[in-house]
């Protein structure tokens, strides 16, 4: 019993980890952070140009030119953030293989020198047609800077969870060889086979998330491939930790009858 109790706890600790938010905390915050300044940025460039289309002023026309590179410079910084959060979630986690590390930092390294050659586009910035033509460059190439990282996170994801569904799938079957051994086993065989279902959809899940993160690519709409996989991944993770609750209540339950 000691055995199956010990692989009951590193089961709720496997479960738990697979939260797409439980790691490297602090750089996800600075991306939050840096998402509320880039809305502000957006909502001040916004007023400024009310402000130059009721009063077409030279000071107006240079807040207008201001106020755009400011949104267009927090829009870098929202997206270098991104890229910073996913590559230290990846990196700190022990369970992801050095290769998806690998694929991931170099493409968080390649990205990031893009934006700072356009941080250097931004900052040559002196005239509204300026504005215009630097802005169309940078939103035609915000989505291809998040794409290869988006797709490797997800490469990530499904890894660990398909590692987290095959250590839940073996300790069921260790649960399901003590059970034969009980007599009276049909409440332990019931709440294994619900385990065994809810298992069955969480892998359901996964390989859904998968094709969706293979779809993560340009020409096509990564984005939201991206955010199906996600979705995925957190509709597999519910039924994981359904299957834990079934688990450790049959494991409870052959404690008391051994």
């Amino acid at each position: 019993m000691k055995k199956f109790l010990l692989s009951a706890i590193t089961l709720i600790f496997l479960m738990q980890s697979l939260s797409l938010t439980a790691l490297a905390a602090g750089t996800r915050q600075d991306w939050l952070n840096a998402q509320q300044t880039r809305i502000q940025a957006d909502a001040d460039y916004k007023k400024a140009q009310a402000d130059y289309q009721a009063d077409k002023t030279p000071a107006n026309e240079q807040k207008v030119v201001d106020t755009a590179k400011d949104v267009l410079n927090a829009a870098l910084d929202e997206a270098e953030a991104w890229l910073n959060w996913k590559n230290t979630e990846a990196q700190n986690n022990a369970d992801v293989p050095n290769d998806i590390k690998n694929n991931i930092a170099n493409d968080v390294n390649k990205n990031l020198a893009k934006i700072q050659d356009f941080r250097t586009e931004v900052a040559g910035i002196n005239t509204r047609l300026e504005v215009g033509i630097v802005f169309l460059k940078i939103v035609g190439a915000y989505v291809e800077l998040l794409t290869d990282v988006a797709r490797n996170t997800g490469s990530m994801w499904v890894y660990i969870a398909n590692n987290r569904i095959d250590k839940a799938e073996d300790f069921e079957a260790k649960l399901r060889q003590a059970a034969a051994k009980i007599d009276d086993n049909t409440e332990i065989l019931n709440k294994l086979d619900l385990a065994k279902t809810e298992l069955a959809d969480a892998q359901t899940n996964v390989n859904t998330a998968e094709n969706a993160y293979k779809e993560v690519k340009i020409p096509g709409t990564p984005l939201i491939k991206f955010a199906e996989g996600n979705n995925n991944l957190r509709q597999a993770q519910s039924h994981m930790l359904k299957a834990m609750e079934q688990l450790l209540a049959a494991l409870k339950l052959i404690m008391t009858n051994y």
